[in-house]
């Protein structure tokens, strides 16, 4: 659910405003309300965003290095350390540029051994060019050896290093590669590597002083800088009067948090109002959900967060989400396989991520469950083992007909849930009349459709069937094609409703038709889990160690890949049918900002 919000409007004198304000952020409970700033304002912005940019990079250099960082040195200047690591960072990445040449040409030098470019010179001086070249060794002995006047120097991987002499600037083409060595010995560029090599380690141990030493001043200087700039900007966001003594300023704040603010507010005596929000008016998004839609927030906010005045989905959709992980994943041994490594990670993992391991578990269980009815564990088809403490389940094992048949109901059921919840987000934010139309729409889809599929395959007698069709068709389709649009001429109500009925018609069968894509991509991991399954008995060896080992390395391989490919498969395709099926159907409008106090 969405927490309400109330609307704090603050009248402040100016001398007691900055007191004011650092109260205020410490409480940590009031989402400033921003307005444009001008670009001179945002320029002061700028920099310390530039500033606080600088420090997280470094910080995060600094966290990286594998050492004792708990004897952190709080008292120095932290943007001055930060300047000086910034050159001592300067100096390593010039030094790594460096090595980079050096070894390249390290690599192009080594070839021609050691020699001195004097000697080179002055046989140029004396009107002899020397030139270097390299060539495959075929071609150096059948073509090159016989008709040129070169020096073999040396033949590596198959391939000849030469020299051509030649005199003055005569025109001589000769088929090989010509090569152009550094300007300097090889002796010279290994000692330029060392040297260099030495320089970056050194910088490599300033690092680790820094890390030792001045992390926590830095992370205390980006904590500040932070705090800084929060204040700057609501600063900024202040409205002045009265030429300048009196400060305005207009927050939101959970009703959760409402009475902790107005009793801060009662102890300072600062002026204040409260409101309810305007019709026009966004209040950020606080959820609050029960501890298990909790987990599913995460997966709500990859899209958007709802408007102010919408319903929260993430507790409607959570239970279809956890289904169909698991109806796409569908093996029971993939899915155990999460859940331990998932309540492995709740011991080891820290506090932030634990939510996510959580969700993990409920995911892994949803797909233990789907793996079980559809009789698949790490890809054997348990339908077919012969095993006789398994003949009682195996007569509930779902076949691939049911399988889809199920997977279509899901979604007929999840598209219809929708549909109530948009009625009842049109009821919540506009009135009940205009929910009316709606709920007319739902009565169609809920009863006369199913009743009518049902009459037709003699479930229940035709003529009973058709006629509670018919009365529902009736009950329903009369609100909406005539009430559409309350208020409004009723010939406009009757081509807004045909306009709906197209809609309708041409959009439910088409959504309901992409559930059929969780049955899809759980048949598909179960086959392909089956078919390395029979690639490791087929293809292991008669050997008593060597056989094994082959099955177990394709096993590991083939169900390991399998594994990544659904998992990734059964994350996303649920993710679409909950964004685009669930929340069109819902009337899902989305676009809310959160909410972000401002705090230290």
């Amino acid at each position: 659910m969405i927490v309400p919000m109330k609307k704090y409007s603050f009248l402040v004198y100016h001398k007691e405003y900055e007191q004011f304000l650092k109260s205020l952020q410490e409480l940590g409970v009031l989402h400033v309300i921003e307005k444009k700033l001008d670009d001179i304002e945002n320029e002061g912005l700028r920099e310390k965003y530039s500033l606080l940019a600088e420090l997280t990079k470094s910080i995060k250099f600094l966290d990286k290095r594998e050492i004792d960082k708990t004897n952190s040195n709080t008292g120095a200047d932290g943007l001055k350390i930060l300047a000086e690591l910034n050159s001592h960072i300067e100096k390593y990445e010039k030094y790594t540029q460096d090595l980079v040449v050096v070894q390249k040409d390290l690599r192009i030098a080594e070839p021609w051994g050691n020699f001195s470019w004097e000697i080179i010179d002055k046989l140029s001086d004396s009107g002899l060019k020397v030139r270097f070249f390299q060539a495959p060794s075929r071609k150096f002995e059948e073509e090159i050896k016989d008709n040129f006047f070169v020096q073999e120097i040396n033949n590596l991987r198959g391939h000849v290093y030469f020299v051509l002499i030649q005199r003055g600037d005569e025109a001589i083409e000769i088929d090989a590669e010509e090569v152009s060595l550094p300007k300097a010995s090889l002796s010279d560029l290994r000692k330029s590597e060392t040297e260099t090599i030495a320089l970056r380690n050194e910088t490599e141990v300033v690092f680790d002083e820094y890390a030792a030493n001045f992390l926590g001043l830095l992370k205390q200087t980006r904590d500040s800088i932070a705090n800084e700039l929060h204040l700057d900007k609501v600063k900024l966001y202040t409205r002045h009067e009265a030429d300048n003594k009196l400060m305005v300023l207009e927050g939101w704040t959970p009703v959760d948090k409402q009475e902790e603010l107005n009793s801060f507010l009662d102890t300072r005596g600062v002026y204040f109002e409260v409101a309810r929000p305007e019709i026009t008016e966004m209040p950020p998004i606080k959820l609050k959900n029960n501890k298990f839609a909790r987990l599913f927030e995460p997966i709500g906010k990859l899209y958007t967060l709802p408007e102010y005045p919408e319903i929260d989905l993430t507790v409607f959709f959570a239970p279809f989400y956890m289904l169909f992980f698991g109806f796409c994943l569908g093996d029971a041994g993939y899915g155990l396989l999460i859940v331990i490594a998932a309540v492995y990670g709740l011991f080891k993992a820290q506090d932030k991520y634990k939510p996510l391991l959580k969700l993990g578990i409920y995911l892994g269980i949803a797909t233990t469950f789907m793996g079980i009815v559809g009789g698949t564990f790490f890809g054997i088809f348990l339908v077919d083992v012969d095993w006789p403490w398994l003949k009682s389940y195996q007569g509930y094992i779902l076949d691939s007909d049911k399988l889809m048949i199920f997977a279509l109901s899901l979604g007929y059921i999840q598209v219809l849930f929708g549909m109530f919840i948009k009625a009842a987000n049109k009821a919540k934010m506009y009135g009940f009349k205009y929910s009316i139309s709606q709920l007319g729409w739902n009565i169609i889809v809920m009863v006369s459709l199913p009743v009518y599929v049902l009459g037709r395959y003699e479930v229940i007698p035709t003529d009973i069937a058709n006629n509670i069709a018919l009365i529902s068709l009736i009950i329903g389709g009369i609100p909406a094609l005539f009430y559409n649009t309350p208020g409004k001429n009723p010939l406009l109500n009757l081509g807004t409703g045909v306009w709906d009925t197209y809609q309708m018609a041409s959009g439910l069968l088409g959504d309901v038709l992409s559930y059929i894509r969780l049955f899809a991509l759980g048949l598909s991991s179960a086959i392909l889990g089956n078919v390395f399954n029979t690639l490791a008995m087929d293809l292991k060896p008669d050997i008593i160690i060597i056989g094994p080992l082959v099955m177990i390395l394709i096993l590991a391989f083939g169900h390991s890949l399998n594994f990544f490919m659904a998992a990734l498969g059964s994350f996303v395709h649920p993710l679409r049918l909950t964004f685009v099926e669930f929340y069109k159907n819902a009337g899902f409008t989305g676009g809310g900002r959160g909410y972000s106090p401002f705090k230290n």
